[in-house]
């Protein structure tokens, strides 16, 4: 097999190196009125984190929050990478000028009251991306929310310091795409970049994926989409960079209502459920049926190798999880092997209680909890199968002090298995959380880049992912 090979388009990290990679951010509509988005703009870059230096612009104040202001841009000491507009939409354009003519080259308008609002907005906005296409700068909205970028911890969608990490989300919705984010962030899972895309006038979808495709940070790629501003070069783009890495996808506007919704809240144009399904199996994009499974299946495809066979190995203490995982695994098209004979017959005389049920796979522990090496145990054993690819596994747990070392140790073993045999390992419980049950176990297996799940469903759909992007690596390879 020969690698395709990647003709990188250095012009689009030039042109948004200075919103990703900026060393400075002016804030233009900066205010000390807690109601104000232009107080909510410097609140996030003060309290969030941000490395760099920031310029609050507003005529009538002298500080914003503590912070030296200036009556307009061109005032600005030193050369602003980025500009962000909080001023209401209609004082945008002439804003946008000024920003250029003081050699500003990245934009971001949180203001609305564009495309997104009726007619007259639209005329707005092509006002607006006139100015735009007229010069070097590049713009993120109108009527976005904000963004994130670990590189220099640069915070515009929060106040509270973000947790870094390799997982890159695009979403065409600002407060729930916000929702999003805390959402992956009390699961314990790190961002490295965070685009409330907007109304997506100048940088649109394509964009954002040709840069992602480039970036260093950035292993896995989840969008929230309501609709195409350049279907075709979505398509060319998306398909040059699965070839790379894996990109998630969650589609908005299902029907005629959501379709209509969609128009009306960022003025994009949904393609049908059919089309959009063959897209994704053509271009290789890995589909999520609700908004909670797109960073479940993003966080295991950033830690996790890839399984080199599509068969899933499932090891649980109880029978409902059996049940429940292996059903998700045949919903999902995921195969659950039978074991051969031989191996079913060593597992049941040398690990499992004589209550167990045969382990035919699921292998059921039936509440055995004689020792927690078991686990690691009958994981080993399954790993060391040709037919089996993914292993879905409840991490094991202490029962008191005497069991805690070896809970540990059996958690080690497990922690292993990714690099010894080149299979994920999935967990079958949280592990992510503060409050685990058994911290320390849940600690080995977090500094192992384990991804665990509280719901089998989404551990089995953990699984899809990886099988289903290690199927897609496959083909294009050829």
């Amino acid at each position: 097999m020969v690698a395709i090979r990647i003709k990188v388009n250095t012009k689009i990290a030039r042109e948004m190196d200075p919103i990703f990679k900026a060393r400075s951010v002016a804030v233009i509509g900066a205010s000390n009125d807690p109601t104000k988005w232009g107080y909510s703009v410097m609140e996030r870059l003060i309290k969030g984190g941000y490395k760099g230096s920031i310029f609050p612009v507003n005529p009538r104040e002298t500080a914003i929050l503590g912070v030296t202001a200036y009556p307009n841009i061109r005032e600005v000491p030193t050369q602003v990478d980025l500009a962000t507009f909080a001023i209401p939409g209609p004082l945008v354009p002439e804003a946008m000028k000024e920003a250029i003519s003081a050699g500003v080259r990245g934009a971001m308008v949180i203001s609305a009251g564009f495309a997104e609002s009726g007619p007259k907005g639209e005329k707005l906005q092509q006002q607006l991306l006139q100015i735009i296409q007229n010069s070097n700068i590049r713009m993120i909205g109108p009527n976005c929310n904000g963004m994130w970028s670990s590189y220099v911890g640069l915070s515009l969608s929060s106040t509270e310091p973000m947790s870094h990490g390799s997982i890159a989300f695009i979403s065409q919705s600002g407060a729930f795409g916000g929702m999003l984010v805390r959402q992956a962030e009390e699961k314990g899972y790190g961002l490295s970049k965070f685009v409330s895309s907007g109304n997506q006038a100048d940088l649109n979808e394509a964009d954002y994926l040709e840069y992602l495709g480039q970036d260093d940070n950035t292993k896995v790629i989840a969008l929230y989409l309501e609709g195409f501003q350049d279907g075709k070069r979505f398509t060319d783009v998306a398909k040059k960079v699965v070839a790379k890495k894996p990109i998630v996808i969650y589609k908005a506007g299902r029907n005629s209502v959501g379709a209509r919704v969609v128009r009306s809240h960022t003025g994009s144009m949904m393609l049908p459920d059919n089309l959009f399904d063959a897209l994704c199996k053509q271009i290789g994009l890995i589909g999520a049926s609700e908004t909670g499974h797109l960073f479940d299946m993003a966080e295991a495809l950033a830690n996790a190798p890839l399984p080199k066979s599509s068969g899933v190995g499932i090891i649980s203490m109880t029978g409902g999880q059996c049940v429940v995982s292996s059903d998700t695994c045949a919903h999902l098209g995921l195969p659950v092997p039978e074991l051969d004979i031989k191996t079913q017959q060593y597992i049941k005389t040398e690990f499992l209680a004589p209550h167990a049920p045969m382990p035919r796979n699921p292998v059921d522990i039936a509440g055995d909890f004689r020792s927690p090496l078991i686990f690691a145990e009958l994981a080993e054993t399954m790993a060391e199968l040709d037919y089996i690819g993914v292993l879905l596994i409840t991490p094991p747990s202490s029962r008191g002090d005497s069991s805690s070392a070896l809970s540990e140790e059996a958690a080690k073993r497990i922690a292993r298995i990714p690099t010894e045999y080149g299979k994920p390992v999935i967990a079958l419980g949280q592990i992510h959380t503060k409050d685990n049950a058994d911290s320390r176990v849940s600690q080995i297996l977090r500094n192992a880049r384990m991804s665990g799940y509280q719901r089998p469903e989404d551990a089995a759909r953990a699984a899809y992912a990886l099988i289903r992007y290690s199927q897609v690596k496959s083909i294009s390879l050829k």
